[in-house]
């Protein structure tokens, strides 16, 4: 029976689980909602991000609390002999044990009891889940406010913007698992429990004593001593600081007398100096951008045009050619002013260009050459596939 008003309970929602969320409120693990009141909501397990979308029902679902069927009750199920079909659909087996139900031990069957339940709701919709990318843009966003520029300049930064990993968590629509993942890959530095960002300048500073000390000891580049490193920065660079930083440019190499050494990662070295020399001009003279990276960064590390990708525009139709900074992180997060962003840059671009702007959306049925299907028109020139803006005038 349908109770009053009083009875019902509007703050309950259907929600649709597939196998793997079923098992995580099974086993007693914690799913979180997520989503400010301008983001579309999710729902995170500890490792994996789902959306979550409002969905109609074709018919009407009634929610009955401690209903139950006859075929629930465990009695024997009694086939009528008298039927020739064998049917086996759940509609038979009901009625075969109501009947069984209702008979006492010396078969007469009693009266049938009925019980008046109550409806807690109805529902007309429910909601699906389905397993998405974490939306992580917002990290870096919250984050800028209180760069961490060195001890000196902590005077300035506002306190009460600091954020530890709890406050992360509650406000970036990823898991755990994710949320870790990208706090390490945009280098976020804990000092005294808050998660923050340097700022591009000290992080230079501080990076240029660790490469110095190379030379300054004579080190070949896959003997890199840890502990010489700290002891030498100590009185300059913060403990967190500089563990953080030599975690994210070093790996391990060998291991001798129970003596640690590391080498710094290359690339990832490379790849920031030339952002160095790029932050310190418009465009720059190609040629001679190739020769001042070669010279700024330590002797035995090569330099590669291929290690610009994603954080520069190399311009090889114009005399002389030319290059300038380009940053994946300074574009629109909406897909489609990011495009028009790209395209106002620069009207045609080869797959291995673009890719590094436009990677970040691509999903496991979308990957980037369909999204460049989807926003881009193909053309090509000069033998070389690219892609303009779809529109052009």
């Amino acid at each position: 029976m349908f109770p009053d008003d009083s009875v019902r309970n509007d703050n309950l929602r259907l929600m649709q689980l597939d196998d793997k969320l079923l098992k995580e409120i099974e086993s007693g693990n914690k799913l979180v909602f997520k989503g400010d009141l301008d983001e579309n909501v999710v729902l995170c397990t500890e490792d994996k991000t789902y959306d979550v979308k409002e969905a109609e029902t074709s018919n009407s679902l009634l929610l009955v609390p401690k209903l139950l069927y006859a075929v629930s009750t465990g009695d024997e199920i009694v086939t009528n002999d008298s039927m020739e079909c064998d049917s086996d659909n759940s509609f038979d087996k009901s009625n075969s044990s109501l009947n069984k139900s209702n008979e006492s031990d010396d078969g007469t069957k009693e009266p049938r009891k009925i019980e008046f339940k109550d409806v807690v709701n109805t529902f007309f919709t429910y909601y699906e889940l389905k397993p998405c990318k974490p939306r992580l843009s917002k990290l870096r966003k919250i984050l800028e406010p209180t760069l961490y520029q060195g001890p000196e300049l902590e005077y300035a930064v506002d306190k009460a913007k600091l954020l530890n990993y709890d406050a992360i968590f509650e406000q970036v629509q990823a898991s755990n698992a994710e949320l870790e993942v990208e706090l390490n890959k945009i280098q976020a530095v804990k000092i005294d429990e808050y998660y923050r960002l340097l700022e591009f300048d000290y992080e230079f500073r501080v990076l240029s004593y660790m490469l110095d000390l190379i030379e300054e000891n004579s080190w070949p580049l896959n003997r890199i001593s840890k502990e010489t490193t700290f002891e030498s920065l100590k009185n300059l660079v913060p403990e967190p600081v500089l563990d953080a930083l030599f975690s994210f440019y070093t790996v391990e190499t060998s291991k001798e007398d129970e003596i640690q050494y590391y080498q710094y990662k290359q690339d990832k070295v490379c790849r920031f100096l030339a952002r160095v020399l790029l932050k310190s001009a418009g465009k720059f003279n190609f040629a001679e951008f190739l020769q001042a990276w070669r010279d700024s960064v330590p002797e035995g590390m090569v330099t590669d045009e291929s290690l610009l990708s994603g954080i520069a525009i190399v311009d090889k139709n114009t005399t002389p050619q030319v290059v300038w900074g380009f940053s994946e992180n300074d574009l629109p997060d909406d897909i489609n002013e990011r495009f028009k962003t790209l395209f106002r840059t620069k009207a045609k671009w080869t797959v291995d260009e673009i890719s590094p702007y436009i990677v970040s959306y691509a999903t496991e049925k979308l990957n980037v050459n369909a999204l460049l299907t989807k926003y881009a028109r193909a053309s090509t020139q000069d033998g070389v596939r690219v892609f303009s803006a779809k529109h052009m005038k």
